[in-house]
């Protein structure tokens, strides 16, 4: 059944208050975002800590989530997630291997573990490309994640961090560092990290 032009002006306006609505969300295609400059990924292996996030559905019932990055052979992150259930308190861990892109090293291509056939595989809630759009490799990592809709794109923001808690200072700098990229730091929300295990 064809809509009839009253039908889709009404969809495209609906669409639109939607995004106004989520703030993770845009019209168009998602924006080109510049590549992060001589991006070391043997640096940026080791452990971290999410400390602010955007709004993500699949992670609404985590907390204490923190990732372990190892580089292997083939020159390919080995990530393995750590979470805890916000619902049962139990503990579990995903893992996954994020490949560099041909375009740029700080683009990487991330996909789940899975016994699933590959065309699921690619599918699965977490896979698909991150952005670092900026690191000092110590202290901070900032990540970024979007997803084109024909019409419409969702895009998404980590903050990582080496320890569970960044100081004032570097996060201004942060959120600095996020208005030369024209993301929002007001986007950001704290994850629930209480009552987590020593790492």
């Amino acid at each position: 059944m064809l809509l009839s032009k009253e039908h889709c002006a009404t969809v495209v306006v609906l669409s639109i208050l939607c995004i106004e609505c989520n703030s993770t969300s845009g019209v168009g295609p998602c924006p080109k975002m510049s590549y992060m400059k001589n991006f070391n990924l043997s640096k940026f292996t080791g452990h971290w800590y999410e400390i602010e996030r955007s709004f993500y559905l699949m992670e609404l019932i985590q907390s204490c989530v923190n990732m372990d990055l190892m580089e292997d052979v083939k020159g390919r992150l080995e990530v393995s997630i750590n979470t805890k259930s916000t619902w049962s308190g139990g503990f579990s861990i995903s893992e996954g291997i994020a490949t560099p892109s041909k375009k740029d090293p700080s683009l990487l291509l991330y996909k789940v573990s899975s016994k699933l056939p590959r065309v699921i595989n690619k599918y699965l809630p977490g896979a698909g490309f991150y952005q670092v759009l900026s690191t000092d490799y110590n202290r901070y990592a900032i990540l970024y994640s979007c997803t084109n809709f024909q019409l419409v794109h969702i895009d998404l923001i980590w903050i990582w961090g080496r320890t569970r808690e960044i100081g004032a200072e570097l996060r201004s700098k942060i959120y600095d560092l996020l208005t030369q990229y024209h993301l929002d730091s007001e986007r950001l929300i704290l994850p629930k990290n209480h009552n987590c295990t020593d790492d």
